[in-house]
């Protein structure tokens, strides 16, 4: 019965002993770090590689410090108090430096306890700054807004928001089809000033066209009135020329009469009357 009681014990202790060489070890991967826990105090934050813990006493707790997405649906109120349903998708890291504080602050589960509650309570408040329809037509600003808000609440922290994308908004069915016809309205009503615009630009056209028609004749016609008048004054001055020559010499007219017959003399002469030309001095 002794043997036997020896038998169990060095059993156990063998056990013992093997665990205890096998918990003496540890290791952390890449992309992680490793909270050592010394009776539940952080002593130290191990690297990615191989470490030793004293057994029984040193606990290790891994922390990524790799991107992480959190997607996240949320109700939202606009500044107009339309309802929407609003989905979210973040990127963070920690900051290896910092995540002792982290843990030490919200242990492990510092994503439920700090990073989603901070989220929502972040972009909510700016989706609260905007209208529906400013929403809709600015869902980029309003993404990096709400990125900004949150960097900054976690400036320092080691939490670091890398990005944010708004996935969807869901505004109610009643909200969304009065936007379809607003935008429908605005259409139609972009159309009739296009069309307006197009009906002046022809009206002007053909005003222009009118105008440069208009001023063509009456060049036209200025340049005939003077056309004229200078041929008035031409007739005019040739006239006055040949009063003039006539007032000096009264035989130049039966000289332009001699140099215009033609020889032959009239057949029928009137009693008293001379022959032209014959009765020249």
């Amino acid at each position: 019965m002794k043997k036997e009681l020896l038998k169990i014990g060095s059993i156990i202790c063998l056990a013992i002993g093997a665990i205890t060489v096998f918990s003496g070890w540890y290791t952390v991967n890449q992309g992680d770090r490793g909270i050592l826990l010394r009776l539940g105090r952080v002593v130290e934050v191990s690297n990615p590689g191989f470490h030793f813990k004293i057994p029984w006493i040193d606990t290790v707790y891994d922390m990524s410090v790799r991107t992480i997405k959190i997607t996240n649906t949320m109700p939202v109120y606009s500044k107009d108090i339309q309802s929407a349903d609003m989905v979210t998708s973040i990127n963070y890291s920690l900051n290896p430096a910092f995540v002792a504080d982290i843990y030490t602050k919200y242990n492990r589960d510092y994503q439920t306890r700090v990073i989603i509650p901070q989220i929502m309570a972040k972009t909510k408040d700016v989706f609260g700054q905007y209208n529906a329809v400013e929403v809709v037509r600015s869902r980029e600003k309003i993404a990096k807004q709400m990125l900004e808000s949150l960097q900054q609440h976690f400036e320092n922290t080691g939490i670091h928001m890398e990005s944010l994308q708004i996935e969807n908004i869901d505004f109610s069915n009643a909200y969304e089809q009065s936007v379809e016809e607003r935008m429908k309205a605005e259409v139609e009503v972009e159309r009739v000033r296009q069309n307006l615009e197009r009906e002046k630009l022809n009206a002007d056209m053909v005003r222009t066209k009118a105008q440069g028609e208009a001023d063509a004749k009456i060049m036209a016609a200025t340049a005939e009135a003077e056309a004229i008048k200078l041929r008035g004054d031409a007739e005019a001055s040739a006239i006055k020329a040949k009063a003039d020559a006539l007032a000096r010499n009264e035989n130049l007219v039966t000289l332009i009469q001699a140099e215009r017959w033609n020889g032959i003399l009239p057949t029928t002469v009137l009693p008293n009357t001379t022959i032209p030309i014959i009765g020249a001095k």
